[in-house]
């Protein structure tokens, strides 16, 4: 075999590697939802590099800007992700076709390879390059049905996606201490208990605790779901998630007979899903700098236990309780606070409801 037969073999070879390993992880992403270990794979180099490109964009934008600017990749992230994939699959038979040149009249070199490989991806059939022989037209079908089945999966896929999307963010409409300030903790607890004591307080811990299961199949699926922004001005997926597991944390820690209910399941849902996004494709590392958050936490802590008090509630002894919180909440706040850094989340989470005052006096 002379040289030139040598590049073409080579460019045969090296076209249906890229084709099945693009296609392998199309399918992967859209098909089975599983997470494929290695950070080589398309989805996780494109995922990786657009949201460091984005994320440094929005960090110089004005800060009443950078909101709708972060909001807007998500979806966007969805068809560059379509186009990315579509051009590594045309690209890949482009060096098929040209490795085959000799059975496609017309090609001569890689752009005319690269024309043809995209005429049958996408079944446009100009038919001025015309495949002969058995093999080559043989390969144009399994390459027109790739392209047909690309674009069938992606649109199958985003109701799909939306749906999840919506669940998530319906359950945040949920989420008001009846304050008309930022949602905390213990607000979340004390709405709850004047609402029916510690049975609702268990009811509400109960829908969360549903919701995190259903958060964490959804984006452990598709990952890039985290990236997706709330629809409503400061709320986010992930502050609503550190309120609720800081008031499960609070109440496993401080009431009695709690280490065994709905508050320990949440907990350990919560805490498990975030350690979950390790395996997100933007996600390089999860180490956070938590250097002098301890008094803060000491102040939270000592604040929700006496608020807790004078509702009456069943408590441990203070030093117990305090220790308890401090090992709970170590187990997932690093994850967190990392998880929030990356994705440049707000820190406070506020909802969206009529003051009673106002609505009394209409």
């Amino acid at each position: 075999m002379d040289g030139v037969g040598v590049l073409d073999v080579l460019a045969v070879v090296a076209g249906l590697a890229l084709v099945l390993a693009t296609a392998g992880d199309a399918v992967s992403t859209l098909v089975t939802t599983r997470r494929r270990r290695g950070r080589h794979w398309p989805t996780q180099i494109f995922y990786r590099r657009t949201w460091n490109l984005w994320k440094a964009l929005a960090g110089r934008a004005p800060v009443d800007r950078r909101e709708g600017l972060l909001a807007v990749y998500g979806p966007l992230s969805l068809l560059g992700l379509l186009v990315f994939w579509v051009m590594l699959l045309v690209a890949g038979w482009g060096a098929v076709w040209w490795g085959l040149r000799s059975a496609v009249t017309g090609v001569d070199g890689y752009l005319d390879a690269l024309y043809f490989a995209g005429v049958g991806f996408f079944t446009v059939g100009f038919g001025d390059l015309v495949p002969t022989g058995g093999l080559a037209r043989l390969l144009v079908l399994v390459e027109a049905f790739m392209g047909l089945l690309t674009m069938a999966l992606v649109i199958g896929y985003l109701p799909t996606l939306y749906g999840a999307y919506s669940r998530r963010e319906l359950q945040l409409l949920s989420l008001d201490d009846l304050s008309d300030e930022a949602t905390t903790a213990i607000g979340f607890l004390e709405a709850s208990y004047a609402s029916g004591g510690a049975a609702e307080v268990a009811a509400s811990f109960a829908a969360w605790e549903r919701w995190c299961d259903d958060v964490f199949d959804s984006h452990t699926a598709y990952p890039m779901l985290a990236l997706f922004r709330s629809r409503q001005p400061g709320q986010n997926w992930l502050t609503a998630l550190g309120v609720v597991l800081d008031a499960a944390t609070i109440w496993v820690a401080a009431v009695q007979g709690s280490q065994v209910g709905t508050a320990a399941r949440l907990w350990r849902r919560a805490a498990k899903m975030l350690q979950g996004f390790h395996g997100m494709p933007m996600v390089r590392t999860m180490a956070a700098q938590l250097d002098g958050l301890r008094p803060a936490e000491e102040a939270l802590f000592r604040d929700a236990y006496q608020r807790l008090a004078r509702l009456g509630v069943p408590l441990h002894p203070y030093e117990q309780a305090v220790g308890d919180f401090h090992r709970l909440r170590a187990a997932y706040l690093p994850a967190l606070v990392a998880a929030i850094e990356l994705l440049l989340v707000p820190l406070e989470f506020r909802h969206h409801t009529a003051r009673l005052d106002i609505a009394r006096s209409g």
